[in-house]
């Protein structure tokens, strides 16, 4: 009977002899399996946690700009990989790297042909370049409506931005004086009324792409010198062009989020011009 028990336990293939002999050993093979997932979890995590930032914006930045097709004007780093180089842009075109710096000196020299010196300033920074108008160059004082001598300078601006696909930022900012208008509340209302009053110029009248421009209002909040005395507050009083050398919104890239591609349905802009 034992014997008879025995042969049929083998026939079926249970007891301790099933699967060659080895079916007391079956719950290492979902062990094992269990250990090598867990390390290979660890080892991702730890991966991610040695990200290079730097490095991580430089690739985004460049996946950014290849799948758009677009290689902007002064921006720094050489490809996705660092030390491989790009083939075509601007970014790996040691003249493009000196754009900014060319546009920069052209609109030095007309700043300093028409007279305007100490109102018209242009700074060079990692940002990108930065003009600066500074007291009654654009605008009167508490004002929002472009001067009619302040057309001449901006389309000189728009004609070096025709030429470069960077972002463009316009930022207003006011000195401390305070302001109580139905159309002004406060100085935050009157620098982004400035700002965009450049943008529409900008769009309206020199017919720059809607997409690359940013209007920023500052207030009173950023001033560039003590508001102290008359002269102050009127540097203060500045509209700021910038020209980013990288896509300000490269944070959004990363997130997946692009800026809208609506067509503007802003109203026409001759009503702020003076004549």
């Amino acid at each position: 009977m034992l014997k008879e028990r025995r042969k049929r336990e083998e026939d079926s293939g249970e007891g301790e002899g099933g699967h060659d002999g080895s079916g007391g050993m079956r719950w290492l093979l979902t062990y094992s399996d269990l250990i090598t997932l867990l390390m290979a979890f660890f080892i991702v995590m730890y991966a991610m946690s040695q990200i290079d930032t730097a490095k991580y914006q430089a690739l985004a930045q460049a996946l950014g700009q290849a799948l758009s097709g677009t290689s902007y004007i002064g921006a720094e780093g050489a490809g996705i990989v660092p030390g491989a180089s790009q083939s075509t842009g601007a970014a790996s075109n040691p003249s493009a790297q000196d754009a900014l710096g060319k546009i920069a000196q052209d609109l030095t020299s007309y700043v300093n042909s028409h007279g305007l010196q100490g109102k018209v300033a242009l700074f060079l920074s990692d940002e990108g370049l930065n003009v600066s108008f500074t007291g009654s160059v654009l605008f009167d004082l508490g004002k929002a409506d472009l001067r009619a001598d302040a057309i001449p300078v901006l389309e000189e601006v728009a004609n070096y931005l025709r030429q470069i696909p960077n972002y463009v930022g316009v930022a207003g900012s006011t000195d401390d004086l305070r302001i109580a208008t139905a159309q002004f509340p406060s100085n935050w209302e009157l620098s982004v009324t400035r700002a965009t009053t450049v943008v529409r110029f900008l769009v309206e009248q020199e017919g720059l792409d809607p997409h690359r421009l940013l209007a920023l209002g500052y207030g009173e909040y950023h001033p560039l010198y003590p508001n102290t005395s008359a002269e102050n507050r009127s540097k203060n009083r500045r509209i700021d062009i910038i020209i980013y050398r990288s896509p300000p919104f490269l944070a959004n890239q990363e997130r997946g989020v692009t800026p809208s591609r609506q067509p503007s349905t802003a109203p026409n802009l001759q009503g702020r011009l003076k004549n």
